[in-house]
Parts: structure tokens; C-alpha cells; sequence
């Protein structure tokens, strides 16, 4: 008779996760924005990034391959980055996207206490997210580019070469795509990018007292670091 229950128990066990699975697949082809939301709620961004890319490719829209590679980001998965923000930053409404977020997130903080009067900046965000993966990942040159483009508009990313760029960046916002990657290469304590960030950073022109403090304080770290 036991054996009869734990039989009944198990095929029943069976049928309920074979339901579940079914739905979960149901949602997840024809709810890939709700199932992002949800994970994005559990803090599985992992997931959360994979259930935007897919609800990007059905919707084309740009806030959702956005919130797709600011997932990508949360969840620390280089691979993601790499993946899917070169995509977004490429976008021909990129910069229309950019102004929007800036709008929305330096709204957002400006009322916050201790607000340091900083300006966010979703380029340069996303432009050092980027950076930063490519550099974990092994490629530093084009790591390198990545980051100057934010700067520099005539640079591609993808054919800049750090020992013959001659170009002049003129301003440096405080947390810019290329400090970014500057504080990366300090925390890895990496002496041959460091010295091609402080080489890059003589062309750098600063406006103002917060940007000139900004890359002084750049300048004497990755000093530091190539100094050992």
C-alpha cells in the first residue's frame, strides 16, 4: 500500500513540475518583459539581461536593449557586456537615449542628501562598462579605444591605437568612460595599461577645478602603479 502512495506521490510530483515548466516556457516566449521584471525584483540580473534581450528582439525598441545591457552590467557578466553593448552604443538612437537617461538620473539624485553635484552621465556609463569588460577579458588596446571614443568622437573603437593617437580630448568629466578604466587598471594593478591611460592622459585637457583635481588625482595613481 506504501509503495502504491509514494508511486501516486511521485507521478503526481511529476505532473505539477512538468506544468510548471510548461508555463515558465509559455511566459517566457510570450512574457519576456514581465519575467525581466521579476528577476530584475529577485535580483537575478543574469536572467534578468537574457529575458530584455529577448523582449528587445520583439519589440526593437531602445529602452529595452538599454535596460538589457544595464542588467548585463548589474550582474557583473563581462560576457553579457561585451555582447550586447557594443549594440546599444552603436544604435542610431543612442545619443537621443543618452539625454533621456541623464535627464531621469540626474533628476533623480540632484534632491538626495549629500548630493556632490556631480553630473551622471549615460555615456560615458555605458562607454566604461564596456571598457572595463574588454579589459577584464584580456583586450586592453581595444579597451583602450573604447574608452577614448567616449572622449573623442573621431575615434573607432575598434582601430584606435593607443602608441599613435595624436588627437587632443578636450574636458574630463569626473567619472568619465576612460577614469573608469583607469581605476580598473589601478585596482589590478597593471604597470603596461597604466602607462598607456597616463600617456593618453598628457592629451587630455581639463575645464574647470572638479575635472582638473579629477585627472591630477588619475594621474598620481596610475603613477603609483607603474612605479610598483
Amino acid at each position: 500500500m506504501s509503495k502504491i502512495i509514494i508511486k501516486s506521490a511521485l507521478i503526481t510530483l511529476a505532473v505539477v513540475a512538468g506544468c510548471a515548466v510548461a508555463v515558465f516556457g509559455i511566459l517566457s516566449l510570450g512574457f519576456p518583459g514581465t519575467l525581466c521584471g521579476w528577476c530584475e525584483q529577485l535580483g537575478n540580473y543574469g536572467f534578468a539581461a537574457r529575458y530584455a534581450s529577448l523582449y528587445y528582439a520583439y519589440t526593437g525598441n531602445i529602452a529595452d536593449l538599454g535596460r538589457c545591457v544595464e542588467d548585463s552590467i548589474l550582474a557583473g557578466d563581462d560576457g553579457y557586456v561585451i555582447k550586447y553593448c557594443p549594440e546599444l552604443v552603436d544604435h542610431g538612437e543612442f545619443a537621443d537615449y543618452c539625454a533621456l537617461r541623464d535627464e531621469k538620473i540626474n533628476g533623480s539624485i540632484s534632491g538626495n542628501e549629500g548630493f556632490s553635484g556631480v553630473v551622471f552621465s549615460y555615456r560615458q556609463y555605458t562607454f566604461g562598462a564596456l571598457a572595463s569588460a574588454y579589459y577584464r577579458e584580456g583586450e586592453t588596446e581595444l579597451a583602450l579605444g573604447t574608452a577614448v571614443s567616449a572622449l573623442d568622437a573621431d575615434v573607432v573603437r575598434g582601430e584606435f591605437a593607443s602608441v599613435s593617437y595624436s588627437g587632443d580630448i578636450y574636458g574630463f568629466p569626473v567619472n568619465n568612460a576612460l577614469g573608469s578604466l583607469a581605476l580598473r587598471v589601478i585596482e589590478n594593478k597593471d604597470p603596461s595599461a597604466g602607462q598607456s591611460i597616463l600617456d593618453l592622459l598628457g592629451r587630455v585637457t581639463a575645464v574647470g577645478g572638479e575635472q582638473t583635481k579629477y585627472l591630477d588625482t588619475l594621474k598620481s595613481a596610475l603613477s603609483g602603479v607603474i612605479a610598483g
